[in-house]
């Protein structure tokens, strides 16, 4: 099989065929291609047909052909046809044997051997000419006297300078000898392969849906491409996938017979093998017994490997051949036979019974529930969401249903990343409810449909207001309690203000002390780590421990966003990955977002920044494609911190005004706090301090760090940096003097360095500085985080050169020039350069024109050389006119223009055109 790109894992055997063609032109030879049914054979055949036809050789075609068995000749008669004008170059004997055997005479004799040199002393004359490749597929159905005379015509192709090449099948008779030649044995594609011949024959088919043609199809291309058809036009969007795959009339057509044709406790058998796929070893005897196994194996159906009852399908078709032969009735006894066998497995049992239950049934119901757990544990969401349907399906009572459906409901949003399905499933509950009143796991699951949508405010009441009223005797599961205390949490966080805090706090106290680790680490750390995270430090060595052979998407992403404020996100990363690897193989989509952003954010903080660049856009377009409205947020700010330290501030720009117009009118403060990280990070490397100073103290007013506002710890330095530089140095220590009183530094090695860095630009006395300043330079590790250690050591860099410590300075300056230089933070790069120049260094630099510009002035001198006014020129970067104007004021002698016309012509066109279309 081929794909739109071509043929697909077969380089190595297409070489093969590709060598034999042009040594059969030259010299001839014979060669066999051979393996199962659906292997690829025709492939390799057609392949060698073009080769010789673009050699300018004759190349003669047949194939055998399953009806025409019994018809002598049949097979050689279309090979040789084309030559039934040459044959009166032939001996009359040989000419009129050919021609009656061949059915074009009615005289002479057509023994096998008079006939094979007929058709060799013809097959020569035509080489005379130009090289002859001969070509057969389907040798197995050659008819007895065409095997025959082939074989004849093979053994002398190599004397007469013809090639042979012959496809045939290895799981059925034939009557060619295939022994007595050379052979190219064809194996199944490898998974990395069949998987590619899928995407690219059915790029539709969602990752999930491709896993499992793949694992039934065991790598024949003929079963991943006919399967991966039939299940493209059944498949959920969800990827729930069938519990038997369906089958195209093509390959039905292929063993429907020979399994018809079986007894009837052979074909049981069989169906029992088939609906077990994948059981366990030491199960064969149960499934089948010597006898029956013996009649399937000479219908070449399966390959016993013992005498107790171990067997194995000869090819996967057959199995789902088997399951398609048989009645809904069979099916059921069959899966009723296979959950007594299954007893000591509880999810294949519980699958087992709901198969074969016709009726609802509360037992089973409940076994499918927890095997929809078991399936989360384990990353598979596709087949907890299929066991919870399944389970809602089988309750008899209308409560249970609706509380089951809404449990897939939450799963889909949670976990599988299909909003609009949890959508219909909780309409779907609430019309099971009939009346009853919702529980708690239908409110949880709308409230995080709501809150995913952007909802926060009415997501959060929701699930407040169910929770103010719960107690034991609404029956709510623990796992129900706390997935809504952890959905709870979510609406509080990004609703940004302290109220919504309380209503977490008093559900804490449904779980009665009793929080599972994760959840009271988070509680902890992630309201207000400020006050409570040191409370949580023992508490995370622990839960990291805890996810090193985690299979539980949900639970890894759990821990990570436990650690993510006290920067433990490193220590995650390789279980963050699972999570990522098993969201791009279609399992659990939300969790694997969840997992790709936090990834990110790891990689800013280490200086990775092409990598979190990737995943953060990565993160962004799942949130897009799935609906994740709300957790797009943090995607946005990874996009807008990234933008801002490389200097791409109409990319921070355009960001952050997205994040104000959504959070302003959704009361969604935290985006807005997003918002004014992503601009003050944009206005410091520029060097706009006063206007990072306002947008900063809008997170954390100087000296305070508010309570439940977790971002106040990723910039306590930009605010200390910025009063620095604008004068207000009270501000400065004052800030400094907060974190050391609430002992920040002690909550994670990296803000211990922005704490140490915060109290070396804010102190005063000049020693006491330097002091402060080695320290910070000199903490273990520090190099974990280069970005911000860059800047500790260009602020530096400039604290001693302003003491005329000018040598000193520019070892540190250089050093941090190099470090930006290296991350492309081009801003910052460009003001340690400046310093560096402002110690002697490099006098002869040009220091007018446009390259004495900041990123920033050359963003406003641009714009203003567009036409626009101060004021449209501030409403468009998002800050006031009177900075624009200070901006000018600078920019004119940079320049030596004394106007705004003037600025066309110092700029050039090609600034001026690119902020033109981004004007427009």
């Amino acid at each position: 099989m081929s794909s739109a790109a071509g043929p697909v894992g077969r380089a190595r055997e297409l070489d093969g065929v590709d060598a034999f063609s042009r040594a059969a032109a030259a010299s001839g030879g014979t060669l066999l291609v051979t393996g199962p049914t659906g292997i690829g054979k025709t492939l390799l055949l057609d392949s060698a047909i073009e080769s010789g036809t673009r050699s300018g050789g004759v190349v003669l075609t047949a194939s055998g052909a399953e009806f025409e068995a019994d018809v002598g000749f049949s097979t050689v008669s279309q090979l040789l046809y084309p030559l039934r004008g040459q044959m009166g170059t032939l001996s009359e004997d040989h000419s009129d044997g050919l021609s009656l055997a061949l059915g074009y005479g009615s005289k002479g004799n057509c023994g096998s051997g008079s006939v094979s040199e007929a058709a060799i002393e013809l097959l020569a004359k035509a080489r005379v000419g130009s090289p002859v490749m001969l070509a057969v597929d389907d040798l197995q159905w050659v008819d007895h006297a065409s095997a025959t005379m082939l074989k004849d015509i093979a053994d002398a192709a190599s004397t007469i300078g013809i090639g042979f090449i012959g496809a045939c099948r290895t799981d059925t008779d034939t009557q060619f000898d295939v022994s007595a030649f050379p052979r190219l044995e064809l194996s199944p594609l490898e998974p990395a392969d069949a998987a590619l011949l899928v995407t690219s024959c059915f790029p539709e088919l969602a990752p999930l849906a491709v896993q499992r043609v793949v694992a039934e199809a065991e790598g024949y291309p003929l079963a991943l491409v006919e399967l991966a058809s039939a299940l493209s036009e059944s498949v959920d969007t969800d990827g729930a996938l069938p519990p038997t795959l369906p089958l195209t009339q093509r390959l039905q057509d292929l063993f429907t017979s020979r399994v018809k044709a079986l007894p009837d406790s052979t074909r049981r058998a069989l169906l029992l093998r088939a609906l077990a796929s994948g059981h366990p070893s030491g199960l064969g005897a149960e499934l089948g017994v010597p006898k029956e196994l013996s009649v399937a194996e000479r219908a070449r159906l399966i390959t016993a490997r013992d005498s107790q009852g171990s067997a194995s399908f000869r090819h996967p078709l057959i199995r789902a051949t088997v399951v398609h032969c048989s009645t809904s009735a069979e099916r059921r006894r069959a899966h009723a036979e296979l959950a007594g066998l299954f007893a000591h497995h509880p999810e294949r049992c519980a699958w087992h019974l709901a198969q074969a239950a016709d009726q609802p049934d509360a037992a089973i119901a409940t076994l499918l529930e927890a095997a929809a757990t078991a399936a989360l544990r384990r990353g598979d969401a596709a087949g907890a969401v299929a066991s919870a349907l399944r389970s809602a399906e089988l309750s008899p009572d209308t409560a249970e249903r609706c509380r089951r459906l809404a449990r897939a409901a939450y799963i889909k949003a949670d976990v599988s990343g299909c909003l609009r399905d949890a959508s219909d499933l909780l309409t779907a509950a609430r019309q099971s409810a009939s009346g009853t009143d919702g529980s708690l796991q239908n409110t949880v699951a709308a409230a995080y449909v709501l809150l995913n949508e952007g909802d926060v405010d009415t997501a959060h009441a929701l699930l407040g207001t169910a929770l103010a009223s719960a107690d034991q005797s609404d029956g709510a599961s623990r796992e129900t309690l706390v997935s809504a205390l952890h959905t709870l949490m979510l609406a509080a966080f990004f609703g940004g203000r302290p109220e919504l805090w309380r209503s977490f706090e008093q559900g804490l106290s449904l779980l009665h002390d009793e929080a599972p680790p994760a959840l009271a680490c988070m509680a902890n750390t992630f309201p207000d780590p400020v006050r409570t995270g040191h409370v949580a430090l023992d508490q995370v060595d622990p839960l990291l421990e805890s996810i090193a052979n985690e299979e539980d998407p949900a639970q890894i992403v759990f821990v990570a966003e436990a650690v993510f404020y006290l920067d433990r996100l490193e220590a995650c990363r390789n279980a963050l990955w699972r999570v990522v690897h098993n969201g791009r193989e279609g399992g659990a989509i939300a969790s694997s977002i969840y997992a790709v952003l936090m990834l990110s954010f790891a990689d800013y903080a280490s200086g990775s920044w092409d990598t979190a660049q990737q995943l953060a856009n990565e993160g962004v377009q799942l949130c897009d494609k799935h609906g994740y409205r709300m957790l797009a947020w943090p995607g946005r700010l990874a996009q807008a911190l990234l933008a801002a330290a490389r200097g791409d501030f109409s990319v921070t720009t355009e960001i952050a005004r997205s994040m104000t117009n959504w959070s302003t009118s959704r009361g969604g403060r935290t985006v807005q706090l997003y918002a004014h990280h992503a601009r003050e990070l944009a206005a410091l490397g520029c060097g706009d301090f006063e206007e990072a100073y306002r947008l900063v103290t809008a997170i954390s007013p100087p000296g305070v760090l508010p309570p439940y506002v977790a971002h106040a710890l990723w910039v306590p330095m930009d605010l200390v940096e910025a009063a620095v530089h604008v004068g207000r140095h009270a501000e400065a220590r004052a800030h400094v003097r907060a974190l050391k009183e609430a002992d920040v530094a002690a909550l994670s090695p990296r803000l211990t360095l922005l704490v140490a860095g915060s109290e070396a630009m804010a102190a005063a006395d000049p020693d006491n500085a330097i002091e402060l300043y080695e320290q910070a330079l000199a903490l273990p590790g520090g190099e974990r985080w280069p970005f911000e250690r860059a800047r500790i050591q260009a602020a530096y860099g400039q604290r001693l050169r302003r003491l005329q410590r000018i040598l000193t300075s520019r070892d540190h300056l250089h050093a941090a020039a190099t470090t930006f230089d290296d991350l492309g933070a081009r801003p910052w790069r460009s003001r340690a350069l400046r310093e560096l120049e402002a110690t002697g260094l490099n006098k002869g630099r040009t220091t007018t024109g446009r390259d004495a510009l900041t990123p920033r002035e050359e963003e406003v001198a641009a714009l203003a050389a567009t036409g626009l006014s101060n004021k449209q020129i501030a409403a468009r970067l998002l800050v006031s006119p009177r900075t624009v104007a200070a901006h000018l004021r600078h920019i004119f002698p940079k320049l030596g223009v004394s106007s705004r016309a003037a600025l066309r012509d110092s700029l050039g066109a090609p600034a001026l055109q690119e902020h033109r279309d981004d004007v427009r």
